[in-house]
């Protein structure tokens, strides 16, 4: 948010936010709210939105920018990286590193977590290693507790995992703690990847592997499109900004 701020301030403009907790219902709400204000603009994070969202932002003539997905299909702005990308290399990192019973654990099930769930299952699948009965997921809210509990739980049940990818770092913090409680060596017994390579994650015992995403450029990039926009420049409608697999010791 910083980041967006930053960018329109110069311009004068001022930045409404809008919690939508993940949910597009909400979304449509805080949409319907603030349109009848007539925003310069308007910053959407994804694109799952319901289908009076969908009209809405079709009818208001209202310029929109779209952050951390990319959806060609639909024809809308949108800054971001390929989720289901992430996964995917997440998988093929594990793979490398020789694992064969790997996880994945997932909390709050928006649709970016469930994309990045699906980049990794592929590869799993591809590899002939895709077991759903290792595969975790919550609605509660991602934390460094659940990353705990839920680690414990699937250490418990299915003893022979060797590899998991986290939906979020503060899920994968979790487990390298719970790990270090149950005395379950990282990343000999198991390997740990993370994503977003949240502060302190560098810092953990074992520093965490993690995806590293770019929110913050995202955040000021989608800011550069929509004023690009209100000012009638030309914009290229997908700007694909890429994330990087930060090797650490966990894995």
């Amino acid at each position: 948010m910083e980041a967006i701020q930053d960018v329109l301030r110069v311009r004068g403009l001022d930045v409404v936010i809008g919690n939508y907790h993940y949910s597009p219902e909400e979304e449509e709400k805080l949409l319907r709210n603030h349109l009848v204000n007539r925003p310069r603009g308007i910053l959407l994070t994804g694109f799952d939105h319901t289908a009076a969202s969908r009209q809405m932002l079709e009818t208001s003539g209202i310029p929109c920018v779209h952050m951390m997905e990319l959806d060609t299909r639909l024809g809308a702005y949108c800054v971001g990286f390929s989720q289901q990308q992430a996964g995917a290399e997440a998988a093929r990192h594990l793979i490398g590193r020789g694992r064969r019973r790997l996880a994945y654990m997932a909390a709050q099930l928006d649709p970016r977590v469930l994309q990045r769930g699906a980049g990794f299952h592929r590869v799993l699948e591809d590899a002939g290693l895709f077991d759903p009965a290792l595969q975790v997921s919550t609605r509660q809210a991602s934390s460094i507790g659940l990353g705990g509990e839920l680690f414990a739980r699937l250490l418990d049940q299915h003893p022979d995992v060797d590899g998991v990818f986290f939906c979020n770092d503060d899920l994968a913090q979790g487990a390298a703690l719970e790990a270090l409680r149950l005395g379950v060596a990282i990343p000999e017994r198991v390997s740990l990847v993370g994503f977003n390579d949240l502060p302190g994650s560098a810092h953990m015992v074992p520093r965490l592997t993690s995806i590293r995403t770019p929110r913050e450029a995202v955040g000021q990039r989608a800011a550069q499109v929509l004023l690009g926009l209100l000012d009638g420049v030309a914009q290229h409608p997908q700007v694909d900004l890429g994330f990087e697999l930060v090797v650490r010791e966990s894995s």
